[in-house]
């Protein structure tokens, strides 16, 4: 997969998300179980979070892209090694409450 299918793959993606969010808002309109003061507030949020999620990818995507192989590899395992100290972590938090 190249790079332009990857994107155009997501953005449909995005695309789908955002009008199943908006049909389900109108749903829940019509049934009664949102407030119709409350989905300005909701179509807001939503169009917020869609157009974060549209441009960040772009954003690390083309930065990626700029590294060199080396590069990636450190970010790479630098990733790897934050998920192996988080998730003991969190696991004796949730262990501690639960």
């Amino acid at each position: 997969m190249t790079t332009s299918s990857i994107t155009h793959f997501w953005f449909a993606l995005l695309g789908s998300v955002a009008m199943l969010a908006v049909v389900l808002t109108a749903l829940g309109l019509m049934i009664g179980l949102v407030k119709p003061a409350d989905i300005p507030r909701k179509l807001r949020t939503l169009l917020a979070n869609l157009i974060a999620l549209m441009i960040f990818p772009g954003i690390l995507m083309s930065a990626w892209a700029r590294l060199t192989l080396w590069q990636q590899i450190a970010l790479a395992a630098i990733g790897v090694i934050i998920l192996l100290i988080l998730v003991p972590a969190r696991k004796a938090r949730n262990k501690q409450r639960g």
